[in-house]
Parts: C-alpha cells; sequence; structure tokens
C-alpha cells in the first residue's frame, strides 16, 4: 500500500530514506510527515487536472492527491506522457 503523506499526497520521492512529498516538500507543511490514519475513499473520484480523465480514487493511483473538501480527488493520468 502506498504512504500517505499529511500534505494530502502519496509519498511519490524519498530523502536520506524516508518518504516524502516531492510536489508539496519546502512549499506545504507535511510534505515530509506520514499520514497515520488512512481516509476511507469509498465512492469517491479522481480527476486528472491536465485532461479532466476520472478513475475510482485509489493511493496507487500517480501523484494521488486525496481532497476532502473538493468533489474529486487529484491524480495524474499520463496524458502528457511520463518524461
Amino acid at each position: 500500500m502506498p504512504i500517505m503523506m499529511k500534505c494530502g499526497h502519496t509519498a511519490n520521492a524519498n530523502q536520506a530514506g524516508k518518504p516524502v512529498c516531492a510536489i508539496c516538500y519546502g512549499i506545504r507543511p507535511g510534505a515530509d510527515e506520514v499520514e497515520s490514519k488512512l481516509p476511507s475513499l469509498d465512492g469517491r473520484t479522481a480527476r486528472c487536472p491536465d485532461c479532466g480523465k476520472k478513475a475510482p480514487s485509489d493511493f496507487r493511483l500517480p501523484y494521488f492527491s486525496y481532497q476532502p473538501n473538493q468533489p474529486c480527488d487529484s491524480y495524474y493520468c499520463g496524458c502528457y506522457g511520463w518524461d
């Protein structure tokens, strides 16, 4: 199971062997703090902000971000490539 960070993203990098969120590191609090309680994703949808593609919310989605105060969570579907 991927590791959820307190910033809301799943860990997508590591620093000194510890999981971090490279998207938020140094910008948002919680990017280097592991969230101990995972939220329920039952019935939630994630949306790619670049193309609008939707998928059932899942911590394993690339660059997944849990957004409890929004109608959809966020992830990257790969629409612009992976380079």
